[in-house]
């Protein structure tokens, strides 16, 4: 059964109540995002990533991802005057 969303109506999607609204759409494709996920979800960035999935658009904001936290780190003893030569820290790695 598909139930149609009026203006502002709340609705349970996956065990979390979430507020859903209707917005036009102009002729250039824009709409406007409510002013208060604006203020939640925008507060670091102005730009959202918008994803295509089946026949839904689902508008996140765009976040930066610290990439570092996927590198391994390795703590090594080596003279950091060895750092300015790779051939030379290649070596000293390999002690």
């Amino acid at each position: 059964m598909v139930k149609r969303l009026l203006d502002g109506e709340r609705s349970l999607i996956r065990g979390k109540i979430e507020l859903q609204e209707v917005r036009k759409v102009d002729s250039q494709g824009r709409i406007a995002l409510p002013k208060r996920w604006r203020d939640r979800a925008l507060k670091k960035s102005d730009k959202v990533v918008v994803i295509e999935q089946n026949d839904a658009l689902v508008i996140r904001p765009r976040r930066k991802v610290d990439l570092t936290a996927y590198f391994d780190s390795v703590k090594v003893e080596v003279d950091p005057k060895v750092f300015a030569d790779y051939k030379e820290l290649k070596r000293a790695l390999l002690k």
